[in-house]
């Protein structure tokens, strides 16, 4: 639980700098990721529970949610010339290709399956900081981009 919390600060401490100091990718980049934590939370609060943490099969919701993610950051990837939306699109297609290999039944251990769909969710968060942190310089170098 205390990981999750960690990620729940990073996540709005990420949403909250890109959205003083960032521009559109950056803003549109962690309000994906703080969507998915809202949703996800929302989802626990309608059910009254988190998903199956054995990771013994596929986790429907997480799977819809980082194909959702994937599609938008791959989308922000493809419009706007940021370097680090490529390295969070490809985070994002790491989780992604978790839940695939999940889905068709590969000898995934349980382990491996969450690991996989996790921690490229913390490699995300801390780009989009890095990628608004790094805007937020660029600007006070040389002005507005």
């Amino acid at each position: 639980m205390t990981r999750f919390a960690i990620q729940v600060v990073l996540i709005l401490l990420v949403f909250a700098a890109a959205w003083r100091f960032g521009a559109k990718p950056e803003k549109a980049v962690a309000t994906i990721y703080a969507t998915m934590l809202f949703l996800d939370v929302g989802k626990v609060l309608l059910v009254g529970q988190w998903d199956d943490g054995s990771y013994g099969s596929l986790i429907t919701f997480r799977f819809l949610l980082d194909l959702a993610a994937f599609i938008g950051v791959a989308s922000i990837a493809l419009l706007y010339d940021r370097w680090w939306t490529l390295w969070v699109g490809s985070a994002q297609l790491l989780a992604l290709c978790a839940h695939l290999l999940k889905a068709v039944q590969a000898p995934l251990n349980p382990l491996v399956y969450s690991t996989m769909e996790r921690w490229p969710v913390w490699i995300a968060i801390v780009v989009t900081g890095l990628g608004t942190y790094l805007h937020w310089t660029r600007n006070r170098r040389i002005g507005d981009t």
